[in-house]
């Protein structure tokens, strides 16, 4: 097939600069065949455009005419050779071509990209073809660029500064200045019509192929194009910032997903276009973590895809190690492959463990088998940004600090050797919260609580409600609003209606939907201890917003030492409801209807709305089948007591949590035991056994990062303000 398909020779390892570009035959007929001719060109001597455009999977293709035989192309690419044809001089072209490429042609591109897409004079983004009101769209979205720019020039802002860096005097200005000149264009009698067309250019399905970042980031003038019309890359780019402030303004909801996925898309190939301009290094591992914001059919390229883009990392100018080369673009390879040689790549070059920081634990892989559980899967979407971990940078001025620490290397097995310093032992693990039993989970955990040894009542339960929402405190005034109070005062007061409401229902013996039933309020009144707890409950709102927003999806545990932890975030199907068709999907599975699933269900209003509806007939039919409904709802029903987690990797009992030289935050590993007799099985009593980590070569499981209170910010080794190890605790150990 690729001896026969002559555009494998649009991507031919080039010959002292030399490439094959294609030229396209001009027409004066608009529905007149595609006609191409391929020919030998010399990169830096020859004028000639790239086109970039959707690869989407499973693409409609149609045939065009190339050397006089007849070959299929996406139907995207069809459509942009039909406009940007001329109709009296021919036009020389570059765009790649998947369709019947195998892996040695790809390897060959892989190799050339860089120089193609450096050299071409321009790089045309194709959105498709014109759409009934494309060009006017273009019009507004014109506008918005100029007044985006007049905006910056207004409170000083140069195109070379982040907009992350802008003050929030310059924001407030840049906002104050779109939003005070009227906009007669987006607010006329046709207003939903326009504004789904300026839909269609800002979130256009060409954001969602992972090829669209270098073909962009290294042109050395972009264009989207869509139909006749078209825009400069940069002013596109202030354009949806100026999106952004008129939609708060005149639409006043949200931006729909598909649009806001592609702004942020758009602002990750800003930043990297940005950065390589400036001469700024771009790192292989950041690069790919954008990639995932898009999408791509193979897997793999969100490696391959970002490599002619990547620069050594400015942090082997701190380390002995040394550059390491960057992965080869082989597609011979596997999948599990690419992302062990993209993690290996990483590791080595910065000497830190940053491919852990916001990524997914192994237990919520897509990809798990092959993949070692200290390596990321690149497939698989990450976890929404509030469900992040936040720290101060403690723990990487601790181990900055450690005398004589050894380079982390990596075995030919794919083990990664660390130094590991203990900081306890897993003594307990709650069951996963999601949307409908964290308030009862919550309640369930503290009446777990172990018996207080020198510490007040006062101070534990604080720091158990801290632990919950893992103390980010900065968050607290924004949920608080106009609350005057101490956030610590109201937060603490916030968590104890929780377990007043908690026990209020316990003590009834009934759910929330039948609180309010007659024969619920009169048992009440003949009940002293629910009546002592009445008064503080009805506060639990402030408490509840902060926890949905950063602890869905986690588990709490309790350690051998007595602190208190949150796991990572060991489902994201309960972080965010609308993935769980998408991982359904990703593995080979249909859709479930079962009540393990509830919860999750529940997290979208419509669903909540509905099924609120379905309980209140329920009580009125059957009173005790809309109790079990009710339980199931808040991740009370019995077949969902058993942790759904269990076998997949997540948290248990005898997991070990340890900080690591490279590392930022705690991490929680699982020992691969072996028993004194030389039996390799790893048994539950073998691991409560093992009380230390003791040998040099102990190998570990990564289990994933946590929230240890009180040792996020290095605590346990700082002695005033400064780091204080004993170097005698930090152990040698692989992570398989």
């Amino acid at each position: 097939m690729s001896a026969g398909n002559p555009f494998t020779r649009l991507v031919s390892a080039p010959t002292g600069g030399r490439s094959r570009l294609a030229v396209l035959e001009p027409s004066d007929e608009q529905n007149a065949p595609i006609k191409l001719t391929l020919v030998d060109a010399d990169l830096k001597d020859t004028s000639y455009e790239c086109i970039s455009y959707e690869r989407a999977k499973n693409a409609t293709t149609v045939k065009i005419s190339v050397n006089d035989e007849d070959h299929e192309i996406p139907e995207a690419l069809e459509s942009a050779l039909r406009t940007f044809r001329r109709k009296e001089k021919p036009r020389t072209l570059w765009a790649d071509i998947l369709v019947g490429r195998t892996a040695e042609e790809r390897i060959t591109e892989g190799t050339t990209i860089r120089q193609i897409l450096e050299n071409a004079d321009k790089t045309l983004c194709w959105l498709g073809p014109e759409k009934e009101l494309s060009s006017r769209a273009f019009d507004i979205v014109h506008e918005m660029a100029n007044r985006w720019n007049q905006a910056c020039l207004h409170v000083d802002l140069s195109r070379d500064v982040s907009i992350s860096r802008a003050t929030m005097q310059q924001m407030d200005g840049i906002r104050a200045e779109i939003r005070g000149s009227a906009f007669p264009a987006i607010t006329g009698l046709d207003f939903f019509k326009i504004w789904d067309a300026l839909y269609d250019v800002f979130g256009s399905a060409y954001f969602r192929s992972v090829q669209c970042i270098p073909e962009i980031v290294l042109a050395k003038e972009a264009f989207v194009v869509c139909g006749r019309s078209n825009i400069r890359w940069s002013n596109y780019v202030g354009a949806t910032r100026a999106l952004a402030i008129l939609q708060a303004r005149h639409v006043k909801v949200p931006l729909l997903p598909h649009v806001l996925k592609a702004l942020l898309c758009i602002n990750s190939i800003e930043i990297a276009e940005r950065r390589r301009r400036l001469g700024d290094a771009l790192e292989l591992f950041p690069m790919i973590q954008s990639a995932r914001d898009c999408g791509a059919d193979d897997p793999r390229d969100y490696v391959f895809s970002m490599i002619p883009l990547s620069t050594s990392s400015a942090r082997v100018t701190f380390h002995s190690a040394g550059p390491q080369p960057l992965p080869r673009v082989d597609y011979s390879k596997s999948v599990q492959d690419v992302f062990i040689d993209a993690a290996r790549y990483t590791v080595l070059e910065r000497q830190d463990l940053i491919i852990w920081c916001n990524e997914r634990v192994p237990c919520a892989k897509r990809i798990r088998e092959g993949l070692p559980t200290w390596v990321p899967d690149f497939s698989a979407g990450t976890p929404p940004d509030s469900q992040w971990l936040e720290g101060n940078n403690g723990l990487r001025l601790w181990w900055e600090t450690v005398q004589l620490r050894k380079n982390i290397r990596i075995r030919d097995d794919h083990a990664l050797l660390v130094q590991a310093y203990p900081l306890d032992r897993v003594a307990h693990v709650s069951r996963v919260f999601d949307v409908g039993n964290f308030s009862s989970l919550c309640y369930e955990e503290y009446r777990k609580l172990p018996d207080l040894i020198n510490e007040t009542m006062e101070a534990r339960d604080e720091r158990f409600w801290r632990t919950l929402l893992m103390n980010l405190s900065s968050a607290f005034s924004e949920t608080l609003g106009a609350q005057r109070a101490a956030p610590s005062v109201v937060m603490g007061a916030s968590f104890q209606s929780i377990v007043a409401q908690e026990a209020v229902l316990k003590l009834l013996g009934c759910t929330p939907n039948q609180i309010s039933t007659p024969e619920i309020q009169a048992r009440m009144q003949t009940m002293p201890e629910v009546m002592a707890l009445l008064p503080k409950c009805g506060k639990s709102q402030y408490f509840s917003a902060q926890f949905s927003k950063l602890s869905l999806g986690r588990r709490f545990f309790r350690t051998e030492g007595g602190r208190f932890g949150m796991t990572a975030v060991e489902d994201v199907v309960s972080v965010d409801p609308k993935l769980y068709r998408e991982e359904r999907e990703a593995q080979g599975l249909g859709e479930e209807g079962d009540l393990q699933n509830l919860t999750r269900m529940m997290a979208d209003p419509l669903t909540q709305m509905m099924m609120s509806g379905f309980g209140e007939f329920l009580q009125e039919r059957d009173p005790t089948l809309a109790n079990s409904w009710a339980q199931a709802e808040r991740g009370e029903y019995p077949a969902q007591q058993e942790d759904h987690l269990s076998g997949r990797g997540g948290t248990t009992k005898g997991d070990v949590v340890v900080a690591l030289v490279g590392g930022f935050f705690p991490y929680i590993l699982r020992p691969q035991l072996r028993a004194a007799d030389g039996d390799d099985n790893n048994d539950d009593g073998a691991r409560e056994g093992s009380s230390q980590l003791v040998v040099s070569d102990s190998a570990y499981e990564f289990v994933g990062d946590c929230y240890l209170h009180g040792s996020m910010s290095g605590e346990d080794f700082k002695v005033g303000t400064h780091y204080r190890t004993d170097l005698s605790k930090i152990v040698d150990i692989s992570i398989v």
